[in-house]
């Protein structure tokens, strides 16, 4: 009897987390080596990333996820694609943005733009003459469900060890 309601429970756990577990896609670039796992209620957008290579995905409530590879040719160092980020942003939204959170990497940055009443997480990487960028950006009211959402976005950049 024990052995039958360990089994059962056994059972019912694995179910439960199952059902819990968010199902996901998974986007690859092969030019620029990256891919991102992310949850399936992301649609694939009809725009394109500024420089057209990479993805932008829309959540239901309005969020806008777009990850891109660039080559470095201008040899730009982390700060200054941390400003180009910026004023893209800046362009997007019509008013001038500042950054609320800036954490720098030896291979790029994390930041939190703020303009006006929208924000915008930006997540740079780079590997030899290769960069990504990864935003996430919304309105001010959704900027928990941001935070949420770029938990799941898994971001590797395996398949461009030195770039190209």
């Amino acid at each position: 009897m024990q052995k039958s309601m360990l089994t059962l429970a056994v059972m019912m756990l694995a179910t439960v987390s199952a059902l819990t577990a968010q199902a996901t896609k998974t986007y690859c670039n092969n030019r620029f080596g990256f891919c991102v796992d992310y949850p399936a209620e992301l649609k694939l957008s009809a725009d394109r990333p500024v420089n057209g290579d990479g993805v932008v995905l829309e959540a239901p409530n309005g969020i806008q996820a777009s990850v891109s590879g660039s080559y470095n040719v201008m040899d730009w160092t982390s700060e200054k694609i941390f400003e180009f980020t910026k004023t893209d942003f800046e362009a997007v939204i019509g008013t001038a943005a500042s950054a609320k959170e800036t954490k720098t990497t030896g291979e790029g940055f994390d930041a939190l733009f703020s303009a006006g009443t929208y924000y915008q997480y930006a997540q740079m990487l780079s590997k030899g003459d290769v960069y990504l960028i990864l935003t996430i950006t919304g309105p001010e009211e959704l900027l928990d469900e941001m935070k949420s959402l770029h938990k799941q976005l898994k971001l590797t950049f395996d398949n461009a060890a030195t770039g190209r």
